[in-house]
């Protein structure tokens, strides 16, 4: 490959070019990558459960052959410490396992009967029969943030391909090394299980021409994104402008608002103070549960509160970000809050890794500037001091989409804190107590989503086992005879799955 097709990766901490080119995919790899997919989706969509189970649990055990090799890798190209790639690794490997049991437990089927009733008067009542099907070839983008976990098979790959989705994966450009060997991995394990290679197909590139041919293809039927607000509503919006338009599951910006009452602060200010510049700082800054802004009521313990904040965030170190263009924006848009009234700067950044910052105000000033709202991508966060707990409300009702939204309190506290949970609800897709926001648990239960921006689709969730169903769509069968009826419909249910039938 010459420079004009291909391009190199960038170690983020020496800001030197990482040895290996990789392709400069173009529209042409779109089309040949989604007619592939296309041709195969009917027979991959067809297969028994328990075969992409198995290969899901494949992919997992060739990633953890390739572990050394992947971690190294991603290391070399996210500047990400080794245990924390490794741990991700782990998260990424269990998403796999995870979507294995849900095919093989059947609950994502919705295998919904309504039995025949020729006796109804005035019209008989026919048999009809319901399931999910897979929607036919997604897109994923990889993240910048995530190069494992979010990324290549990352949970969207995951549930895509539990769903019977023949899955095309964007490589996130900063990752690209590691991003090839994941591939070959599921590579391995098709050619194992003697599957389809156009079941999965990763395409390179550094233009953002690419990933809109991606999303604007026509055989394309849905889309995962996790990203930047703008260049996630980009996106969506070229999705619904789409002849066919079709779902766009973007993952975008969030705030993720933190309320500490009284009677919790009044007993727990210093520590409430180190947990929340750890969380603030995990992965400098670069989750998307980060807890962006931090609304306290004035008294003793806030001001022990915001003085040990104000210390402890001078000893923190400076860290590397994930690439070049993501620190600049970081430097740029802290200096660019740090200049406007009504907000006060704990600290500065100076060197080619970043600080991490926190900004204090009144609950006036952030009323007046709703701009505060939005997210800078690392570590940095806001504190807003309210006057008393129903000034605290009054902000609750204020604020935009987030995928988190947590609350701190003594039993004492739990009269204000019963009246911010319905407004929270509203804002939010998951509500955490006495604890942080960062950090996602992959299980049966999570929501990993919530109103816009944080999410383009407020009623799914992209991680845990309810994100198969984005991938999904319901079909309805009309007296059609047992024996041509998938399995999940039949009446002899040979893959044992929970069946509704008449509503019980």
């Amino acid at each position: 490959m010459n420079q004009t097709d291909s391009f190199a990766a960038i170690n983020p901490a020496t800001e030197q070019t990482i040895e290996g080119l990789f392709p400069q995919h173009n529209e042409q790899d779109v089309d040949l990558a989604a007619m592939a997919a296309n041709e195969i989706t009917q027979q991959f969509r067809r297969t028994s459960p328990i075969n992409r189970a198995q290969l899901l649990r494949t992919i997992a055990e060739c990633l953890e052959a390739k572990r050394v090799s992947i971690v190294e890798r991603a290391h070399l190209e996210s500047a990400l410490p080794l245990a924390r790639l490794n741990g991700e690794l782990s998260r990424t490997t269990g998403q796999l396992n995870l979507f294995a049991n849900v095919l093989e437990g059947g609950l994502w089927q919705d295998a919904i009967f309504d039995t025949a009733n020729p006796e109804r008067s005035p019209l008989p009542k026919p048999d009809i029969r319901r399931h999910n099907i897979a929607l036919g070839p997604v897109a994923v983008f990889g993240a910048s943030n995530f190069p494992l976990a979010f990324s290549t098979v990352g949970g969207d790959t995951a549930s895509a391909l539990a769903a019977g989705c023949p899955v095309i994966v964007k490589g996130h450009p900063a990752h690209p090394g590691t991003s090839a060997i994941v591939a070959k991995c599921i590579a391995t394990a098709l050619e194992q299980l003697a599957m389809p290679q156009a079941i999965f197909t990763l395409l390179q590139g550094t233009s953002h021409k690419l990933g809109q041919s991606v999303v604007t293809h026509p055989l394309v039927k849905a889309v995962g994104f996790t990203g930047s607000i703008h260049g996630g509503r980009a996106l969506f919006d070229l999705a619904n402008q789409r002849v066919e338009p079709i779902p766009f599951y973007g993952e975008l910006g969030a705030s993720n608002p933190v309320f500490i009452l009284s009677h919790r602060m009044q007993q727990h200010a210093l520590s409430l103070a180190d947990e929340f510049l750890t969380s603030m700082n995990m992965g400098c800054g670069q989750f998307c549960t980060k807890p962006a802004v931090v609304f306290i009521t004035k008294g003793t313990a806030t001001d022990q509160f915001l003085t040990h904040v104000r210390q402890s965030i001078q000893c923190l170190p400076e860290q590397i970000m994930l690439t070049t263009g993501i620190r600049q924006n970081y430097i740029q848009q802290c200096l660019e809050r740090s200049s406007q009234p009504g907000l006060i700067q704990t600290r500065s950044s100076v060197s080619h890794s970043v600080a991490p910052m926190v900004f204090e105000t009144t609950a006036k000033q952030w009323r007046d500037n709703p701009q505060w709202q939005e997210e800078i991508f690392g570590p940095q966060s806001i504190i807003v001091v309210c006057d008393d707990d129903q000034e605290m409300i009054i902000l609750s009702k204020e604020l935009a989409g987030s995928l988190t939204a947590t609350i701190q309190a003594q039993p004492e506290d739990y009269s204000i804190a019963a009246k911010l949970i319905p407004q929270l609800e509203e804002i939010a897709g998951r509500l955490v107590f006495n604890a942080w926001p960062t950090g996602v648990e992959v299980s049966y239960a999570m929501v990993h989503g919530g109103p816009y921006p944080a999410s383009t689709m407020s009623a799914s969730t992209s991680v845990g086992a309810e994100a198969i169903k984005r991938w999904l769509r319901p079909v309805a069968y009309q007296t059609v005879p047992d024996e041509l009826l998938p399995d999940a419909l039949k009446s002899t249910n040979p893959l044992n799955v929970r069946q509704s039938v008449d509503g019980s």
